[in-house]
């Protein structure tokens, strides 16, 4: 990150670039968080200032990163706040010293110089409200992790585009959802929707923002110039860990109803269901007994309304977690298919069975 050099009164001066304030938050993640602000301290970016949130660390890598990165402004919480309100907390503070964009960047990931520049290039179009590079893993031959992903009103889901011809196949007037992972955004679109959805407290809470944002006029693009590396999920554990098994659980029926409206959202509830007993089917089979505790309670908790961090207390009740952890255990794909009313799938499963079996004997 540079900043502008002094004035040369002798010739004209160029206008410095909007300000970006750069959000990173911080939970026992030293390594990680450091990494990451070794990479932000070499954009070449020339309006920029970093903001980190520590969530509560107890490893001593709030104080750490006080002292070998001065050029952070620190706000340290008492508690984990959350992906959502820890961000909200920091974007609130940029908007108070007149920033035109905030970047919210994971602290696992690692930006290229140009990275910056190449996002706020790219949300130059006024219709366009937030921008997205496109995500790399951090592992040799840096495969492709996410390039945006597309909006399935009609089967409720949104679907990552599986590359960048996909990407470039996208409509002009089609909007993505994108991850919170290394999100632009300008101003004025939080000054028009507000903040992000706190009750989420982490996952999906980016894709509810995103579908928010274009019911309010504005495009979502990726900048497919601007590129990341992502070290994916170093605080939550993996995709498997309960922590965030319980978080996907929950949030996918926060995140449908809130866009849905009406009947649509009593007709997304068999959807929702069918997802779940594929999930925890999926669970089940990998023996993973304390995710799939979490992916029932996270369900519980869904039906009750309870946002934020996982309560203990809130348990799915013993006969709903006994019908639930049956249709997991046994042929978890036919319920789910069943509840989807997809009777074309079933006959075709159970034709392939038929000859299978017939093989057999």
């Amino acid at each position: 990150m540079t900043s502008a050099p002094p004035a040369d009164r002798s010739r004209p001066t160029m206008p410095r670039p909007p300000k970006v304030s750069i959000i990173v938050l911080n939970w026992n993640g030293l390594a990680d968080t450091s990494e990451c602000l070794r990479s932000v301290a070499e954009l070449d970016y020339g309006n920029a200032e970093v903001i980190v949130v520590d969530n509560a660390s107890t490893d001593g890598s709030a104080e750490a990163l006080q002292r070998t990165f001065p050029f952070v402004r620190m706000i340290r919480n008492r508690e984990n706040a959350g992906f959502a309100a820890a961000n909200n907390q920091a974007m609130k503070r940029a908007l108070e010293g007149g920033a035109d964009f905030v970047w919210l960047l994971n602290n696992d990931t690692v930006a290229p110089p140009d990275a910056l520049g190449r996002l706020v290039g790219g949300a130059e179009p006024p219709e366009v409200g937030l921008t997205s590079p496109v995500i790399y893993f951090d592992a040799p031959g840096g495969k492709l992790q996410f390039c945006g992903s597309v909006i399935d009103w009609k089967n409720r889901r949104i679907v990552h585009l599986d590359g960048l011809e996909a990407l470039a196949a996208v409509g002009p007037g089609e909007n993505l959802s994108l991850w919170g992972t290394a999100l632009l955004i300008k101003r004025e679109v939080i000054g028009k929707i507000g903040y992000l959805s706190e009750k989420y407290f982490a996952y999906h809470e980016d894709e509810e923002y995103c579908l928010r944002a274009a019911r309010a006029g504005y495009r979502c693009i990726v900048v497919p110039e601007a590129r990341i590396v992502h070290k994916n999920s170093r605080s939550t554990g993996s995709n498997d860990a309960p922590m965030q098994v319980f978080l996907r659980s929950r949030n996918m029926f926060f995140l449908w109803m809130d866009a849905l409206r009406g009947m649509d959202r009593i007709r997304y509830f068999p959807i929702y269901l069918a997802h779940i007993v594929s999930y925890g089917g999926s669970l089940m089979g990998k023996n993973l007994s304390d995710s799939v505790e979490a992916c029932l309670d996270g369900v519980w908790s869904a039906f009750r309304g309870a946002g934020g961090p996982r309560n203990p207390d809130l348990r799915m009740p013993s006969f709903f977690r006994w019908l639930f952890r049956f249709l997991f255990s046994w042929h978890p794909y036919f319920w789910a298919d069943l509840l989807r009313l997809d009777f074309p799938r079933i006959s075709s499963n159970l034709r392939k069975r038929t000859k299978v079996m017939k093989a057999k004997n």
